[in-house]
């Protein structure tokens, strides 16, 4: 949460840390926020850039880092540095409903090595990349792996599913979405083929021609289509052509 321009400022307390944040108006977003070597120099800041990398740099960011960040933050709130503000920032929007989810700490991550130059930015992102695949496989990662080989592994970390995921999307047939697609554009006679084959024919078919993915939007507004795996059988084969006419007109 950010005060905006004209209000006056506020506190505002983190149910989840109990820190209290300053917010203050205005904001950083239209100005650079990864730190400048001329900003590296600033001795508060060089103290801002040992606690970024200490916390961030074996890639999981700890309930106790967390209260460390949010702590030198609230110190140093009058800092007048984009990056300071940047963070400050988040974490009044993070902690605004008072609690913190997975997917708001791995934003606090990525806003992280946003602020870090390049310098302490590789090391760090290939930690949390790390860190990330050895955790065990996310249920969707499972469920992706049961709905095509009807059994669900058990101790597999993200990398393994990852990669298992990938081997059996080479050689897994074609899905009820490529179908439609194929029969969209009068080509089922690819429908043999794997879906990472189809999958890459339609990078190929769609490279550099909106249009042809325009079309298709067009078709599947008309058609109701909700996204869900409907009949293949429902699409006309050949309805592209016609559909990307009525694109072209509209676009002259």
């Amino acid at each position: 949460m950010r005060v905006e321009e004209g209000q006056e400022s506020a506190f505002i307390t983190c149910d989840s840390c109990s820190h209290e944040f300053y917010a203050q108006s205005g904001a950083a977003s239209s100005r650079r926020i990864t730190l400048t070597r001329a900003q590296l120099k600033m001795p508060e800041i060089e103290e801002f850039v040992v606690l970024l990398v200490g916390i961030a740099s074996d890639g999981v960011l700890e309930y106790e880092e967390l209260q460390k960040l949010t702590e030198w933050l609230n110190s140093h709130i009058h800092l007048e540095v984009p990056a300071v503000r940047f963070m400050v920032d988040l974490m009044i929007r993070i902690c605004a409903d008072g609690k913190i989810t997975e997917e708001e700490i791995f934003e606090v991550q990525l806003a992280i090595e946003r602020v870090l130059p390049k310098e302490y930015r590789s090391q760090i992102t290939e930690a949390r990349k790390t860190a990330y695949y050895d955790q065990p496989a996310t249920a969707n990662q499972l469920d992706a792996i049961e709905s095509i080989t009807y059994q669900r592994p058990i101790d597999l970390n993200r990398r393994q599913a990852s990669e298992l995921l990938s081997e059996l999307f080479l050689n897994s047939p074609a899905s009820n979405r490529q179908i439609m697609f194929l029969r969209f554009w009068n080509r089922v006679d690819l429908a043999t083929k794997s879906r990472r084959e189809i999958s890459e024919w339609i990078d190929s078919f769609t490279h550099g021609d909106e249009a042809r993915w325009l079309a298709w939007d067009l078709f599947k507004e008309e058609s109701g289509d909700d996204g869900s795996q409907r009949d293949p059988l429902f699409v006309p084969i050949g309805a592209g052509e016609k559909y990307l006419e009525r694109v072209y007109r509209n676009y002259r």
